[in-house]
């Protein structure tokens, strides 16, 4: 749910935290979730989010299961044996967790807003929304050449898969797709105009709100045993997750 930018600017503020990382491979990890090829509408995708977010069918990302993705993928992976395996799957973690936190931020804020236009024309409302989502994503990377973006995702090749439930040319594919979409100018992004829908104030304190949150469970996944859980929202202290109020974007 969260945008592809935002994705990065997390990743890039997590970055110093975890030198020991191998930041191609964790960068790339924290796009990896979206690997699913998209039908026209976007509406479906192969393989499904119920796979690759871990949830099931008609669930919203409120409820991914990254504890059980954790489990299964990340626990028992011992950095020093493959830092490159660890660091794809442990991005690929904190982009099941952003997508959590930027549902439970601003998904039903947006939702209960703008309840009347969604009612009115989904689809239609969705497609304004997200303009202003996705326009917020190209001017921030057109104006920071020095980003995640611009120093690995668009100059780097394709790494491999390190899940074997993502497929190496589905995974491929959105990558070439991403690199096309953020790094080709297209004017239809760059309108002088407010944003009524999601502003960039709002959306730089998403990516802090959730980076501090990120370091709040990785250091807590540390010390203590979640078998019986399964969403990282089970452990998180409240006051990491309180809606955003109105108004998010500009008036």
């Amino acid at each position: 749910m969260g945008t592809w930018i935002c994705h990065l600017r997390v990743a890039e503020k997590l970055l110093p935290h975890f030198p020991e990382l191998d930041k191609t491979l964790f960068t790339f990890g924290n796009l990896a979730p979206d690997s699913g090829i998209p039908n026209e509408t976007w509406t479906e995708f192969d393989p499904p989010k119920e796979v690759t977010h871990f949830l099931h069918r008609g669930e919203g990302e409120a409820m991914i299961r990254d504890l059980d993705y954790y489990r299964e993928y990340l626990a028992e992976l011992n950095p020093q044996d493959d830092i490159q395996k660890y660091s794809f799957r442990l991005g690929y973690f904190t982009h099941l967790f952003c997508d959590i936190m930027w549902s439970k931020y601003i998904l039903h804020t947006t939702v209960n807003t703008f309840r009347e236009l969604i009612d009115e024309d989904k689809d239609k409302a969705w497609k304004l929304i997200k303009k202003d989502w996705y326009g917020l994503d190209q001017v921030y990377n057109h104006t920071h050449k020095d980003g995640l973006f611009w120093r690995v995702i668009h100059p780097e090749p394709n790494p491999p898969s390190y899940l074997q439930f993502i497929h190496e040319n589905a995974l491929h594919q959105q990558y070439d797709y991403i690199r096309k979409f953020y790094g080709e100018y297209d004017p239809y992004w760059f309108e002088d105009r407010k944003y009524p829908y999601l502003n960039e104030s709002t959306m730089s304190r998403i990516v802090d709100d959730i980076t501090r949150a990120t370091l709040f469970i990785l250091n807590e996944l540390k010390h203590a045993d979640f078998q019986d859980l399964q969403s990282t929202a089970q452990i998180l202290p409240q006051e990491y997750m309180q809606p955003y109020k109105i108004p998010l974007g500009d008036l």
